[in-house]
């Protein structure tokens, strides 16, 4: 779980802007369980 937590704290840090709704980065942590629309941060 320690990955999973870590993964997803570092991509966060490295979000694009503008919307992010079809990107490769939400797919990413799409991928790891973590869907940064429906999180709200």
């Amino acid at each position: 779980m320690r990955k999973v937590t870590g993964y997803v704290r570092r991509h966060l840090a490295q979000r694009p802007k503008g919307d992010v709704s079809g990107t490769p980065w939400r797919y990413s942590l799409m991928n790891w369980g973590h869907d940064p629309e429906k999180a709200g941060s």
